[in-house]
């Protein structure tokens, strides 16, 4: 017996080495032109026949009877969209077959080099090692790397497998997209940061001088004003404060169609994607940024913080973000939205569902700060000659969609549509104008 595992075939026998239909079919036509040349004494059907019978005779006396060795894996788990990673396959200890055929199963938005993911290799001494290219083209969770190897012998007389695969749980981020934010954050409540404070404190920019007073530290003596009126003066400071920042995404739907990385966007591929703008801009910027998820089955949270390890969660939490089903009576976990004190919430939404807009209008009435940013691609149409009887629909949710973006510009809550870079500075400059919120009815 040997001590080698048993490896599987596609169907779920164990694999062994088999005879091809194309060694049959020689077998076959060799044996019956041979049995009517000696009968009806044909010398020339004895001639078609000897390549057929020397051909069958020769597979038979160099037919693979070893198990070979098998291992595959995907290089990198952990990409980013359009980043490219390799599915390597290493074949041992195959003594006597010739080629190596690679087929991967078909994966939504991954790209394979070849094409359709299919390859072939030859073995020299019995072992082979290649690769197939694979690039994801949309964030998400998948699995790639299922599929089948087979082994063909000379003449493809005999072949080992197919041999399935299973393949392997990849995590693709989404591409961070150019972002810059000029305007500061309104009403910053930490402790450090970058972004001014209305009260004095210990910070870089200039508030005023004011006399001496016990406390007050000697570097911030201010000389040239004391040696004048013979009285101590300091310099005073506004205080650099950060300000907590929560991305709330909303995945309820997933409107209009994903094409892929630098294709036709959905409206969760702009959520998805402007969220990890945000998150690396304002965490490179020295803010506390958290996520929430909204929508999904699993309720999704990373709790604020700094740094470049918490960019790494966000990403990572991004990247398991899908839409939900949308089926009448499917129970969804609705996890409470608590932001802490003089937070900004940036709800990313198409605004198809009412959730997001009813809790905007929740943490406005709490005193929180909220932004709505409309992830609503702006070619999203209903095809008419396809679709006919959800092109009604469709137009009766837009003007009630715009009643609604109306309604809550009223109560207090700007609604901006996602624009890239800027998207954000005009609205953040007006809310910093406005006195800090507190909780109303």
């Amino acid at each position: 017996m040997s001590d080698r595992p048993e490896v599987t075939a596609g169907d779920g026998a164990i694999a062994r080495w088999r005879p091809t239909p194309w060694f049959l079919q020689a077998a076959l036509v060799g044996g019956v032109c041979l049995v009517l040349a000696v009968v009806l004494r044909r010398p020339d059907l004895l001639v078609l026949a000897a390549p057929f019978v020397v051909i069958t005779a020769w597979s038979l006396a160099t037919r693979p009877t070893g198990v070979p060795r098998i291992r595959t894996g995907v290089r990198t788990s952990w990409l980013r969209e359009a980043e490219s990673s390799a599915w390597d396959i290493e074949v041992a200890d195959a003594e006597g077959a010739e080629q190596v055929i690679t087929v991967l199963e078909e994966v939504p938005y991954v790209r394979t080099d070849p094409e359709l993911g299919v390859s072939i290799g030859l073995l020299a001494g019995g072992r082979m090692r290649g690769s197939i290219t694979w690039a994801p083209q949309r964030w998400g969770r998948r699995t790639v790397g299922n599929g089948t190897v087979t082994l063909i012998s000379p003449w493809s007389a005999f072949r080992f497998g197919p041999v399935a695969r299973s393949g392997t749980i990849t995590h693709t981020a989404p591409q961070e997209e150019h972002f810059s934010l000029v305007a500061a954050a309104p009403h910053p409540l930490g402790l450090v940061g970058l972004n001014r404070s209305r009260r004095p404190g210990e910070g870089a920019e200039f508030a005023d001088i004011r006399p001496f007073q016990r406390g007050d530290r000697l570097r911030r003596v201010h000389w040239p004003v004391s040696a004048r009126t013979g009285q101590i003066h300091v310099r005073t400071s506004y205080a650099d404060q950060d300000t907590e920042v929560l991305l709330l995404v909303d995945a309820h739907l997933d409107v209009g169609v994903s094409g892929g990385h630098q294709g036709q966007q959905s409206s969760l591929d702009l959520g998805v994607r402007s969220a990890a703008a945000l998150a690396a801009h304002l965490l490179a910027r020295g803010e506390r940024v958290g996520l929430q998820v909204i929508g999904m089955h699993q309720p999704l949270r990373v709790p604020p913080a700094m740094g470049a390890r918490q960019q790494r969660r966000i990403i990572d939490s991004l990247a398991e973000v899908h839409p939900s089903t949308g089926i009448a009576g499917s129970r969804r976990t609705r996890t409470p939205v608590r932001p802490g004190a003089g937070a900004l919430v940036l709800i990313l939404s198409p605004l198809i569902t009412q959730d997001a807009a009813e809790q905007a209008v929740r943490l406005t009435q709490r005193g929180v700060t909220a932004v709505v940013v409309d992830c609503l691609p702006p070619d999203v149409e209903i095809d008419p000659a396809r679709e006919p009887e959800r092109l009604t629909a469709w137009r009766i949710r837009r003007l009630e969609r715009e009643l609604e973006i109306a309604r809550l510009q009223e109560r207090g809550v700007p609604v901006v549509p996602w624009k890239g870079p800027g998207s954000l500075d005009l609205v953040l400059r007006q809310i910093a104008r406005r006195p800090p919120r507190t909780a109303a009815r």
